[in-house]
């Protein structure tokens, strides 16, 4: 019952942070899109997309540094701990220095007519490439700090500094509102900037809280061996999640130009409270997942698994529905105008993120299994055959949302593989699964969109679309908490709700 409180009360944080860094970037979003421009926030998208196609490198070892850092706590080795760090943070250093360096020679091409940028903007976008280097380096080199406090579960502080970053690019916002000059320009090194400043936040906490536990030695290959190969696997399972996105945005342009850029960008910025939703879920359980395995007890590492998909969904599914139903009026409350097939690109990537987050646990299940090759192999392929599939079809001359459709059906099928592997190579049932998850999820999902569905006409006011959003998901909740539950699962959050009631009385 620790563990789980510790969970809840982790997820409490992450979800408080994440919902004020929502509200936040509606406002952020929107000053931006007004101040830049459909053509320069597609712009921007695009060379993101660039760097970003090499982002799986930061997330395959921001996933190894965590899975290696909490296993090794979990065994409460201290020596272990010591030579892990090291070993992570000279892996970190080198993979961002090697990065920046390929992507300096990559920029010697793509400006040279293979993206489709006006040609009185390719000075201005060869600067936003350069800041976004010096970001992508930043956000490597730190990684390991932020994984020493998700590894000791410090969610207050990380999300405080996540806080302050929202707030920070919403004052960005606001700043290029007002400039007269290149808005573009000032807009992506003010960015590189706060990247700067949360890298300083992580950096210096740890170096006052982590001392002890943190050793920057010599650089020893003996030490980096296990770390660098579970890494190269992993990086192999991002690259199918990065492709998928970033690659997309990058054929777009290719196809389209910097128009449909800023309406992929667009539903992405819809999409992204709905995934980092689920994120804080698994976030908050992943150090428990993982801290599971190294005490030696898989049976309640697998547990934690399974709730952490189906509570990351039923989490998720909270703001999908009405999304999913009332996506038109919603955009027409945020942002006012838009491009046209945002809607409908919007709906596609909330129900990509959705297919993804039902088996996202078990994707961290695996890695405190350690066996990563195969899973990784057959998850990213499938999840890859985004791209190439979808470029056929636009090569034969079939819009741009068909792309998304397709991008749509390869996430469902590579969600689908992880529970077959995983079934193959661990404790796992695929009929446990299918019990304790489908069975479970999906009817309540099914009766809060129709609700949701028979109500939509109401929420055409901002107030509509509350009242209409609070009795949908009210009904999902009820439904969840009854039917999609287990009784141990109940019981734990009965537990946790009276023992917050306990803590606020005891301080009233």
């Amino acid at each position: 019952m620790q563990a789980a409180n510790r969970v809840a009360v982790n997820t409490i944080i992450q979800y408080t942070r994440l919902v004020v860094s929502a509200l936040i970037s509606l406002i952020s979003v929107r000053w931006i899109l007004g101040a830049l421009g459909d053509d320069d926030y597609g712009l921007y998208d695009v060379i993101a997309g660039v760097i970003g196609l090499l982002s799986f490198v930061s997330s395959s070892l921001s996933m190894t540094s965590t899975r290696f850092l909490s296993v090794s706590i979990g065994k409460n080795d201290h020596e272990r701990t010591l030579k892990t760090f090291n070993a992570c943070f000279w892996m970190h250093l080198l993979m961002a220095a090697a990065l920046v360096l390929a992507l300096e020679i990559v920029a010697l091409f793509i400006f040279d007519g293979y993206l489709k940028i006006a040609p009185d903007r390719i000075p201005t976008a060869k600067w936003i490439y350069q800041f976004m280097l010096v970001s992508l380096f930043v956000s490597i080199a730190d990684t390991p700090f932020v994984s020493m406090l998700i590894s000791h579960e410090k969610f207050v502080y990380v999300s405080l500094v996540s806080i302050v970053d929202a707030l920070c690019k919403l004052g960005i916002a606001y700043i290029i509102t007002v400039y007269s000059g290149d808005r573009l320009w000032l807009y992506g090194i003010l960015m590189a900037g706060i990247t700067l400043l949360n890298a300083v936040c992580y950096v210096v906490y740890c170096m006052i809280r982590y001392r002890h536990l943190m050793r920057i030695g010599l650089f020893r290959i003996s030490e980096m061996k296990e770390v660098s190969g579970f890494a190269g696997w992993t990086m192999l399972d991002s690259l199918g999640a990065v492709l998928s996105r970033q690659g997309y945005s990058v054929m777009l342009n290719r196809f389209f130009g910097t128009s449909v850029n800023a309406v992929f960008a667009l539903a992405r910025q819809v999409e992204t409270p709905v995934y980092t939703i689920s994120s804080s879920i698994i976030e908050s359980m992943k150090p428990q997942i993982m801290k599971s395995y190294g005490a030696g007890d898989e049976p309640k590492m697998m547990r934690l698994s399974l709730m952490a998909g189906k509570m990351g969904f039923a989490m998720m599914s909270l703001l999908a529905i009405p999304l999913l139903v009332m996506m038109p009026e919603v955009l027409d409350l945020w942002l006012v105008k838009y491009p046209e097939g945002t809607v409908l690109f919007s709906r596609l990537l909330v129900i990509a993120c959705m297919a993804n987050q039902l088996t996202m646990g078990l994707f961290y299940a695996n890695q405190a299994l350690g066996n990563v090759k195969w899973f990784s192999i057959v998850v990213s392929t499938l999840r890859m055959l985004s791209l190439p599939v979808s470029w056929i079809f636009l090569k034969l001359g079939y819009p741009a949302y068909v792309a998304v459709i397709v991008f749509v059906a390869c996430e469902i099928l590579g969600a689908l593989s992880r529970i077959i592997i995983l079934s193959k190579i661990s404790s796992l049932k695929i009929s446990d699964f299918l019990e304790s998850i489908l069975v479970r999820v999906l009817p309540p999902f099914a009766l809060g969109l129709g609700l949701c569905l028979l109500l939509g006409s109401y929420g055409v006011t901002l107030w509509g679309l509350l009242i209409v959003t609070a009795i949908a998901d009210l009904a999902y909740a009820s439904a969840m908490y009854f039917f999609g539950l287990t009784a141990d699962e109940r019981g734990i959050i009965n537990g946790i709700v009276m023992s917050l009631f306990e803590k606020l009385r005891i301080e009233k």
